[in-house]
């Protein structure tokens, strides 16, 4: 079979509901990877909190972070490697924001950075920094981000993600994490920044065409990857306008979806 190029979101797809790769997972990814397929992880985590991942599948491909503003290869240098940042004075002026919603924490976040507008702690996905050496504001900011990430209950994320969008056009708002409750995640990151064009760019890279690439993803920050992908396939556990538009189902993240859809379609054990 010519090699294909599996697109992997993380959280609630490959990941299992405690947040870990399954041994079956594991062997299957590895075995695709040695059959000449490439396996691509496309996550709406920044690298910090996803490179433990793309060392234990022993992936070489490159990693996508931040909903695809950072396309890159962890631990080297690759020249190849692309960065999508906000200005410094975009990401400051996200702050107004907090006037009008109830947000926990926000934070600037790009490669190997991690500003935070307050001290925090137990917040999901963010390691605990109660008393940060810098916050977000005109001192603390000197890099531009990537992204910057507000952390509000769920109830508040359709509209402050509605803010987002009147008040500043030229940016994207996009949902991630498995998870939902009192700390649900709205990232903003510039508009050019998708997982589809991250998938492009790096089928591009591969010469590997658009009928041939596999799409997994449970989220809304998924839906363009899978409309994207020759195959988006959805999970069990997908939110209801990803299952609306994928062209598979497979189980759900808790049954090792993503490896029991990849054992039947490439006919392996």
């Amino acid at each position: 079979m010519k090699p294909h190029l599996i697109a992997l979101d993380l959280d609630g797809t490959t990941l299992n509901p405690e947040g870990a790769l399954s041994d079956q997972t594991v062997s299957t990814l590895q075995q695709l990877q040695k059959m000449g397929h490439k396996v691509v992880i496309a996550t709406g985590r920044p690298d910090s909190i996803s490179s433990q991942f793309y060392d234990q599948l022993q992936l070489t491909t490159p990693l996508i972070n931040f909903n695809g503003a950072l396309i890159h290869k962890p631990h080297q240098q690759w020249k190849n490697e692309r960065q999508q940042t906000l200005t410094i004075e975009t990401a400051l002026a996200l702050r107004q924001l907090r006037t009008a919603f109830p947000i926990k924490v926000m934070v600037a976040e790009g490669k190997q950075l991690l500003i935070p507008d307050r001290g925090y702690q137990s917040i999901p996905f963010l390691p605990d920094m109660p008393q940060p050496v810098h916050l977000l504001d005109e001192a603390g900011l000197t890099t531009p981000p990537i992204s910057v990430t507000m952390f509000v209950e769920e109830q508040a994320l359709d509209a402050l993600g509605q803010a987002v969008h009147e008040q500043f056009p030229s940016l994207e708002a996009t949902t991630w994490g498995a998870w939902s409750g009192e700390f649900a995640a709205l990232e903003v990151t510039a508009t050019r920044a998708t997982k589809s064009q991250a998938i492009a760019y790096v089928s591009q890279y591969y010469q590997i065409p658009q009928a041939r690439i596999l799409a997994f993803g449970d989220d809304r920050n998924d839906l363009d990857m899978l409309q994207f992908a020759g195959t988006g396939i959805a999970m069990g556990n997908a939110k209801p306008d990803v299952l609306a538009i994928a062209d598979a189902v497979t189980t759900t993240n808790a049954e090792d979806g993503v490896a029991q859809y990849l054992q039947q379609y490439f006919k392996i054990k």
